[in-house]
């Protein structure tokens, strides 16, 4: 069952519940006034005066004087043993009950009952009177003829009324369902497009911003998200396959040369072997940091607080135990941040290995660490200004940068992990020559943790 199929039968289930509630309560108010007029009409017959006289050995009921009474029907007088007496000439007699000799009894006033008599439903009052020798029980009854012949014709105008307003709000239902439901089936078509062209181009018409405003408006931003993250994986496979093809073409080179054996000279042999080793070396780099690129932010990987002085502290040792002729200069202060510490040591390291690449031999390389950052300097040649919006960009190499070693994926690398940790990466050249390279993480809004209490107070 459709979305509209069930709004219009939910509006016109609830209007048949409310028209047939509202009919109920007008047929009981209006019987209410009806019958309230009936007794009316019985107490003012009543009121007109009735005397009950002694005839024999029972009783004969008189008009005290000339009024309704007089041509009344349906009317009898009970003694307190409960004894009816009928006046002359009437042959029906109304039913008596416990209620009935209480008011005989002269113990109850009066009280209205409804009854059917003879083939006739009637309202009864029964009254307390008195007789030649005491109290008595006077009943006078009216029919319910017309009341009841008004109240079945009310009660038809009712069921067709309730009929027509169900079928009324079924029609306002589907009417408002076709057009409220609109922007829902628009929505609907379009995922179907895409489902079956896989065209993430499509958009919706966004009118108004009401909830469903909203949700198409949050949809083409949907859109918008996986049509730049397929562009990006797209741009990632066509440089991988791009950078994976010169390195494979020369191993393949290398590799049916080497078949040929002794067809080769020895001193070829060797150098060909270390190309290889050499080529294999950095085919095991590039793929692996287009894994660290590919993994994106990894849901399987938990955060903790860091203390970023340590991390890099030990990629620092780890880059002069490689290399042991780079000098680094150190100014380190304690800064806590919240990040997957792998992610946040590849980062650095990636850092430091392009400041060790671009520093000439003696010349210190200058980290530092503060407020949840990492500022790297080398004092290498810079970075040319028209590379320098570009050298965070996967596989960019600067026309100096193509004939070194590298994959171009380093610094690629470290801005996917300052933005997967909500930070940013910044690049710039020093004014007495150089490159600067800043990681910049948020710091972590926490008190510091147990393990870094002694070295911010100081305590030994």
């Amino acid at each position: 069952m459709s979305l509209g199929v069930r709004l219009t039968l939910v509006s016109a289930v609830a209007v048949a519940v409310a028209v047939a509630l509202a009919s109920m309560a007008a047929f009981l108010i209006v019987r209410h006034q009806l019958v309230n007029q009936i007794d009316q009409s019985l107490i003012e017959r009543l009121s007109a005066g009735v005397r009950v006289e002694q005839q024999g050995p029972g009783f004969t009921i008189v008009p005290a004087a000339p009024g309704p009474f007089t041509a009344s029907r349906y009317v009898q007088v009970v003694t307190p043993q409960g004894q009816p007496y009928l006046p002359d000439g009437e042959t029906v007699q109304l039913p008596i009950n416990h209620e009935t000799l209480e008011v005989a009894q002269g113990h109850v006033n009066a009280y209205f009952s409804d009854a059917r008599v003879a083939g006739v439903d009637v309202r009864i009052l029964t009254a307390s009177g008195r007789g030649p020798n005491g109290p008595l029980a006077v009943q006078i009854a009216r029919p319910l003829t017309e009341i009841d012949a008004s109240l079945r014709s009310l009660k038809w105008i009712l069921f067709f009324l309730t009929l027509a307003g169900t079928a009324l709000a079924a029609l306002a239902g589907l009417a408002v369902a076709q057009t409220g439901l609109a922007p829902v089936r628009r929505l609907t078509d379009t995922v179907e497009r895409v489902i079956a062209t896989g065209d993430l181009s499509e958009r919706i018409d966004v009118h108004g911003d009401d909830e469903l405003g909203r949700l198409a408006a949050r949809f083409n931003a949907m859109l918008d998200s996986l049509q730049a993250l397929q562009s990006a994986q797209r741009q990632l496979v066509a440089d991988a396959s791009h950078e994976l093809r010169t390195p494979l073409t020369s191993l393949r080179t290398n590799l049916e040369l080497l078949a040929r054996g002794d067809a080769v000279p020895q001193d070829e042999r060797e150098h060909m072997i270390r190309d290889v080793v050499a080529e294999l070396e950095d085919l095991t780099v590039l793929v692996s940091d287009l894994t660290e690129l590919a993994r994106g932010a990894a849901v399987n990987e938990t955060p903790e607080y860091v203390a970023l002085e340590d991390v890099v502290g030990h990629a620092v040792e780890r880059s002069r135990r490689r290399d042991h002729t780079v000098r680094f200069e150190t100014d380190m202060e304690h800064s806590l941040v919240h990040g997957v510490p792998a992610r946040i040591d590849r980062a650095v390291g990636n850092l430091l290995d392009n400041a060790v690449k671009w520093s000439p031999a003696g010349s210190p390389i200058e980290v530092t660490v503060r407020d949840g950052s990492v500022t790297v300097r080398d004092h290498g040649p810079g970075i040319p200004p028209d590379d320098l919006p570009f050298v965070f960009d996967r596989f960019y190499r600067s026309t100096a940068g193509r004939s070194m070693p590298g994959s171009g994926l380093g610094l690629a690398i470290v801005r996917q992990v300052a933005e997967i940790h909500g930070g940013f990466v910044t690049a710039r050249n020093a004014e007495d020559g150089g490159a600067i390279l800043c990681l910049h993480l948020p710091p972590a809004d926490l008190a510091v943790p147990p393990e870094h209490a002694e070295a911010d107070t100081g305590s030994p």
